[in-house]
């Protein structure tokens, strides 16, 4: 296999052409050794796993892509094995949350002539302490308690509180109780977990949900019409409250994928390509993804056939190469985001502010060297996937996907950060 290997056509915001991999850092010119950087990573991934890519971005351009193992095992492609390579679409699992997360920022900062009135023409700081049950439909927000006692109810819920993972919302998953979302919504919120982080799929469930909703002001009222009687107060005859529930989330989630696609994928050059459909849309191209290396066989997914829609938390599958696409994009231009924003969603001095990333990692070489205290990134965890997105000094930007379970997203960050490491210690 060839290391370091480059597009041979335009890729991301540049291509390869007149770029130095070369910056400065006080005096001294510091200087990027991809070759270094790629074998280290391959050695530390390649025996470990099923299949591999990753994508090491910086400045919005590319500066190593490499893949290897595979895709799928013969049971699962027709007897024959079907190589991985970076283009190869692969389950995103809670990666997905990055890009329900920066949408709903983007939303903000650029707000559609059609946004509820509760956001319209407010700045982007008070749009992000808009409490979120004010753009419920009548069936979600009579689930919520009336506030009886001082203290954090779910109506002090915020957008800022859903994308910090600090809502009061706890960790269904963790501990074991998943439940249906209204359910959720109305118990499980904890007071003394508010504004206090802590990671929970429901956040990023309900930010995917909340962008229509934002976005179109009528979409509640809409949403109304089919599912609540005002005279009653209770769901339109003949419909129960679930019933009422999975119309307007099958909706929402509809809606949501649209919305991400009209104004941020369709928008991106080169065309990048998601789905939450994979078992049918991708079904000739998509990673299979094993709980471990040694299994025959593994699995796809489609979650708008098993769940009726497209969530924000989850999910989606998408190539190393087309998500470093849409790195670029956020991380060089304003077209996603403005850096303005792209500073606030992470501040080194506060790490639990940050928006949309959901893990930091205190690093001391990486302080010591690019005064970088601190290292955001996100992950992916959902049947064999293992995926991870790392935010590196002076602009570098690191996708790292696996499709089985035998390295775990902090063995595969590891593995990221120290063959970055490995690829600027010369300097120092």
């Amino acid at each position: 296999m060839k290391t370091a290997k480059l597009f041979t056509t335009a890729f991301l915001l540049l291509s390869f052409a007149g770029f130095s991999f070369g910056q400065k850092l006080g005096s001294n010119q510091i200087t990027f050794k991809k070759e270094v950087f790629d074998q280290s990573l391959n050695n530390a991934v390649k025996p470990n796993v099923v299949g591999y890519q990753y994508v090491l971005i910086k400045d919005g351009k590319l500066v190593v892509e490499n893949a290897g193992g595979l895709a799928r095992k013969a049971a699962d492609n027709g007897g024959t094995e079907l190589k991985m390579t970076t283009t190869t679409p692969t389950l995103l699992g809670s990666l997905t949350k990055f890009l329900s997360g920066t949408a709903m920022l983007n939303l903000m900062e650029k707000e559609s002539d059609t946004m509820s009135s509760s956001f319209k023409n407010k700045s982007f700081e008070s749009k992000l302490d808009t409490p979120i049950w004010g753009n419920f439909p009548s069936v979600w927000a009579d689930v919520i308690p009336a506030p009886s006692v001082p203290g954090p109810q779910q109506r002090d819920i915020t957008y800022r509180k859903l994308l910090q993972h600090r809502s009061g919302f706890d960790d269904d998953w963790n501990k074991g109780q998943v439940r249906p979302f209204l359910q959720y919504m109305q118990s499980g919120f904890t007071p003394a977990q508010y504004d206090v982080w802590e990671y929970a799929n429901m956040n990023f469930l309900t930010v995917g949900y909340m962008l229509p909703l934002v976005n179109r002001h009528n979409t509640k009222d809409d949403l109304n019409q089919q599912t609540w009687n005002a005279s009653t107060g209770k769901p339109t005859a003949g419909m129960s409250q679930n019933e009422a529930d999975k119309l307007i989330r099958d909706r929402l989630g509809k809606d949501m994928d649209a919305l991400m696609r009209e104004r941020i994928w369709n928008k991106i050059t080169p065309k990048i390509t998601l789905s939450c459909d994979a078992e049918n849309t991708m079904k000739n191209t998509a990673a299979y993804t094993y709980d471990k290396k040694s299994d025959a066989t593994g699995t796809i997914k489609s979650t708008l056939e098993s769940n009726g829609h497209c969530v924000g938390q989850g999910a989606y599958y998408t190539s190393s190469r087309d998500f470093a696409n849409y790195m670029a994009h956020f991380s060089a231009t304003d077209q996603i985001v403005s850096k303005k924003v792209r500073d606030e969603m992470f501040d080194t001095f506060n790490p639990n502010d940050r928006l949309v990333w959901s893990f930091t990692t205190g690093d001391t070489w990486m302080k010591t060297n690019f005064n970088m205290p601190v290292v955001a990134w996100s992950n992916g965890i959902e049947s064999g996937a293992r995926t991870v997105l790392v935010r590196l000094p002076n602009e570098y930007y690191l996708v790292l996907f696996a499709n089985s379970a035998d390295m775990s997203v902090n063995q595969l960050y590891k593995a990221g950060v120290d063959a970055f490491k490995e690829g600027m210690k010369h300097n120092f």
